[in-house]
Order: C-alpha cells, then sequence, then structure tokens
C-alpha cells in the first residue's frame, strides 16, 4: 500500500503544536484506511494512544507556501506501533521528519494491550529495524509551573491531547527563547493527564535547548526537550 501523502498551504506560520496536529490527523486517516483506525479498534475494546515523539528539523515552514506531508507505519515490535512522517516544500526539499511510537490501550483497564491479540489487521505495514527511541532524561533544577489543560485541549480520550503539550511548551517558555528557530522536538507521554487535573512542570532552560517536565500524582506524565538553532 502507498504512503499517504496530503498537501496543504498555511495561511499562517504554523506553531509546533499545529505540525502535530496535523501530523495526527494525517495518522488517523492512514490508520482507517488500512483497517485500523479508532472505529475499529473501539470494536475491539481498545483504543490507539502515543507515547513517544521525535522531530528533527531542518527548515521551519512557511506561512504560504505549498507543503506535502506524507506518513507510513512500519511493523510493530513487543506492543509498540512506529509511524514516521516527512515533510516536504514545493521543490521537494525535506523540511522534517518524525518518528512516533504509539500504543493500543484496553479502554476499560487503560493497560496495553496488541492490535494481534485484539485480532485488528494493519494493511500495507513496512518492515524496518525499528528500535524505540530512548527515554529523555532531564537535569535536575528548573523552575516550577502548573499546568492545567483547558477543556479545548482535552481529546476524544478524556485526556490532554498530544500536540496541546507543545502548546502548553510554547506558553512556558522563557523569553530568551522568542523567536529562535527550531532545530529538534522529543515528547515521552508517560501518563494521561486527565481534564480538570493540574500537573507541576519544571521548566529547565539550557543554552540552546529548554526541556519540560511534568508530574501528577507523584507520577512523570510526561517529558518534553527542544532545541534550538
Amino acid at each position: 500500500m502507498e504512503r499517504l501523502s496530503r498537501s496543504f498551504i498555511p495561511e499562517s506560520e504554523l506553531s509546533a503544536g499545529d505540525l502535530l496536529r496535523l501530523m495526527q490527523d494525517l495518522a488517523s486517516a492512514d490508520a482507517s484506511r488500512r483497517g485500523a483506525g479508532r472505529p475499529e479498534l473501539l470494536g475491539h475494546g481498545c483504543v490507539w494512544v502515543l507515547i513517544k515523539n521525535r522531530l528533527t528539523i531542518a527548515r521551519w515552514p512557511l506561512a504560504g507556501e505549498r507543503l506535502t506531508l506524507t506518513t507510513w507505519p512500519t511493523r510493530g515490535r513487543r506492543g509498540f506501533y512506529p509511524r514516521y512522517f516527512e515533510l516536504f516544500d514545493a521543490s521537494g526539499a525535506l523540511l522534517l521528519r518524525a518518528e512516533s511510537v504509539w500504543a493500543v490501550i484496553d479502554t476499560e483497564s487503560r493497560t496495553m494491550v496488541t492490535l494481534e491479540g485484539r485480532g485488528v489487521g494493519m494493511a500495507g505495514v513496512e518492515e524496518s529495524d525499528f528500535r524505540p527511541p530512548a527515554r529523555l532524561r532531564i537535569s535536575e533544577g528548573g523552575t516550577a509551573r502548573e499546568l492545567r489543560p483547558r477543556p479545548e485541549q482535552i481529546d476524544e480520550n478524556e485526556h490532554m491531547n498530544n500536540a496541546a503539550y507543545l502548546d502548553a511548551a510554547e506558553e512556558l517558555l522563557p523569553p530568551a527563547f522568542a523567536g529562535r528557530s527550531i532545530k529538534s522536538i522529543a515528547v515521552d507521554y508517560e501518563h494521561e493527564l486527565p481534564a480538570g487535573r493540574c500537573a507541576r512542570v519544571r521548566v529547565v532552560p539550557e543554552a540552546d535547548a529548554c526541556s519540560f517536565e511534568g508530574e501528577l500524582d507523584g507520577k512523570c506524565c510526561f517529558r518534553l526537550r527542544i532545541e534550538f538553532q
């Protein structure tokens, strides 16, 4: 099965959260056409959850330019299901490459299951030598802030949407990083941040990067690191 591509022209400059939302929408469409979309999984008592994102950016996309986003899944390993993305400009130059890692969880127990164990197949999956990215390590120290998801940031799984963490990071980013070009983004989604809850976030700035670590009920709920040019 061919990789799924979608072309578009953004009217304004895309934020990091905007990029992740575009990636999520395309991933959802691709999973559906391969027979493993949200309705199919719900019929088997489970849903997709995103657990890792790694983005490498060669050049940030500009407002008004024609862009093409492409995605494809590769074979899962031990309950982890990798999916890749590439973003190209009108000349065919690669602007961004991303690796995401997904898992499938039972809707009742919220524990990990597998597509195979639930009798769900995903057509046209490519082969790869996939290994899950290493867990992010955040330095000690930093400044403590609060993160309470707004109603519009809650997704259909009743927790903070994956892309909304990038929106939150942008709001918590120290002024020294304003206007700097992003080189890479890495996110580990450890535990859900449900509606109505408030996470404590450590903001740890460095010379060319800023890291964020959220904690809820004594557990890490996410780690996020943005590196700048």
